[in-house]
């Protein structure tokens, strides 16, 4: 069977007759866009609004910026031509780190020509360095043919990007070739959404398998033969036309749409102008507020602190033993307990150890408490933090060499030995055991002092801290009222936060001895784009925090002391 044209003219595919070519993709009503659309991870694209003509994304494609701040991008693209091209140059020419692996697949009579994929080649090889690498893969595949017709298997257009000093991935998969530059159809779908650790590990192993098994873009494999379709029977463009007529209402030329909430992008009214009944009668839906909720939880963690990564308190513990005392005495219902501690350092040495030990205070300013003990970090905030703990780290350990005089242990503990002996020989008269500590039992302390502050030397003062990401509560239509008492936590703090920042005398100090300044902070803790920010009224932050403290103590359902308190943060309603 004759499949395909060879070409007499060079890079000139000829129409089908009564056909379109792919650069006259069906085009979307001409409305002026009155919506400029979120492209926050997750989301789908094109959404309804788009379609209908009522709203516009800021680039195509949407992702495009996700794309530009990632160090590790991987994929696989159909239907390379050059927007790809004058993608890939672009991004290789960025500053900073990049490494790009890409699976092209070709297909017969597609749009990728031999040419592209020199020019592929030539920047491939242009790219090289410690930091910089470009390595691009072939994949052929082939249309398959049965007595009446043709098919053909192709992969969705994939993109994954990793951003290695925040930890953050985003996966890209959807149906619009060249790198999802080409043009868009009603049925276009393509989905943004950031993978879990699981996910992301299960994509790498197959993207792995897919890459090590496609063959590398070199001089030889450019060779890619110029094929076009083969010219179609007009009268059988013409049955297909008239198919396309007789699936349409009519109007044929001003077919009608659906309409489309231009706030929440829901389909209300169907093509034929009946209302639409949803496929899930609603159960799946997330009104606005819980979509940005969504989007909020994805952008942050629960952070605690890892206890063992930092020194142990330098206020060693004696055992009461070692004094010749019961460390716990009970008589009936009644419970006695006795502890003894060391102040190895000198006071002000100590609390200045002490003080960078604890991150108590940090965890407070730059965390949101969703309930006791769970603290949630904005992504934002996450790279203050870890500046931080590195900072008080660093400030801790010279602190600690300043109270010893230098690095040398035994010298210190020689020099502090009269001195603690005196006090535990004294501790030791007053509760009658005798004059002095058995030698044994001061060996044992001193031996103690010694393994503490040398262990304190070559180990962390501050904590390191550990990461997870959390889900959110199910914020569905059908969804319980418990499921919005967490998110109302998150809201309410959030307000009162960038509130309590322009009216409260005493917030500045709080910030005072950080690592980071006033406008950082604001910046990093702003996660709901907060309209106080946008005039900075001390009045109106002070009226809208009463408001705030009313809808708390209100009789009113959790989800609508939410939507309350989302008012005031957009501004929609000023006190």
């Amino acid at each position: 069977m004759l499949a395909f044209c060879v070409p007499e003219r060079s890079r000139q595919s000829f129409r089908r007759e009564g056909t379109m070519k792919s650069e006259e993709a069906p085009t979307l009503p001409s409305l002026r866009p009155k919506v400029l659309l979120s492209a926050e991870p997750p989301y789908v694209w094109p959404e309804p609004r788009f379609l209908a003509g009522q709203a516009e994304y800021t680039a195509h494609p949407p992702f495009e910026s996700v794309v530009r701040t990632a160090d590790l991008v991987a994929g696989v693209l159909v239907g390379v031509a050059e927007k790809t091209i004058r993608w890939l140059q672009t991004l290789v020419a960025l500053p900073g780190p990049r490494r790009i692996s890409l699976v092209v697949v070709l297909f017969p009579a597609g749009p990728t020509r031999e040419d592209h994929l020199i020019t592929l080649n030539t920047l491939q090889a242009q790219v090289i360095g410690p930091k910089q690498d470009l390595q691009i893969r072939l994949l052929p595949v082939s249309r398959a043919f049965g007595p009446d017709y043709e098919t053909m298997i192709l992969p969705p257009t994939l993109l994954q990007a990793h951003e290695s000093d925040t930890g953050r991935t985003t996966l890209c998969i959807g149906s619009i070739g060249d790198s999802g530059r080409n043009a868009v159809c009603l049925a276009s779908f393509n989905v943004v959404f950031r993978p879990d650790d699981a996910l992301r590990d299960a994509w790498r192993r197959w993207f792995q398998y897919l890459f090590a098994s496609a063959v590398p873009l070199t001089t030889e494999t450019v060779h890619i033969p110029q094929l076009v379709p083969p010219q179609g029977d007009p009268a059988a463009a013409a049955m297909w036309k008239a198919y396309e007529e007789s699936c349409r209402l009519p109007q044929p030329d001003q077919p009608a749409r659906p309409k489309v909430d231009p706030q929440t992008g829901d389909v209300t009214v169907e093509a034929d102008g009946t209302k639409v009944k949803p496929w899930d009668e609603g159960k799946t839906a997330l009104d606005p507020l819980a979509q940005k909720l969504q989007q909020i939880y994805a952008r942050g963690w629960l952070v605690t602190v890892d206890e063992t990564t930092r020194i142990k308190p330098l206020a060693i513990p004696v055992k009461a033993t070692l004094l010749g005392q019961q460390s716990e005495r009970t008589l009936g219902t009644l419970t006695q307990k006795q502890s003894f501690s060391l102040q190895v350092l000198d006071e002000v040495g100590g609390k200045e150890v002490e003080k960078c030990r604890r991150v108590n205070d940090i965890m407070d300013l730059l965390t949101y408490l969703l309930s006791m003990g769970s603290h949630w970090l904005p992504e934002g905030a996450k790279t203050l933090f870890e500046k931080e703990l590195e900072t008080r780290n660093a400030k801790g350990l010279a602190n600690l060499k300043a109270a010893l005089g230098g690095d040398d242990v035994s010298q210190f503990v020689e020099k502090r030995k009269r001195k603690i002996q005196e006090d535990l020989d004294a501790m030791y008269s007053q509760l009658g055991q005798g004059k002095a500590v058995p030698a044994d039992k001061l060996a044992a302390v001193f031996a103690e002092v010694q393994d503490r502050l040398t262990t304190a030397l070559n180990s962390r003062i501050t904590p390191r801290a550990v990461y997870n990401k959390i889900a959110p509560p199910d914020l569905t239509a059908k969804a319980p009222d418990e499921s919005w008492t967490q998110p109302l936590s998150l809201l309410l703090r959030s307000a009162r936060l960038m509130r309590e920042s322009l009216t409260d005398a005493y917030f500045p100090r709080r910030l005072s001895g950080v690592s980071f300044k006033a406008p950082a902070f604001q910046a990093a803790m702003d996660i709901f784009g907060d309209a106080i920010l946008n005039d900075a009224d001390p009045r109106r932050a002070r009226a809208e925090l009463d408001e705030l403290a009313k809808i708390e103590v209100s009789e009113g359902k959790p989800k609508e002391k939410c939507a309350a308190v989302w008012t005031i943060i957009t501004g929609e309603t000023k006190s």
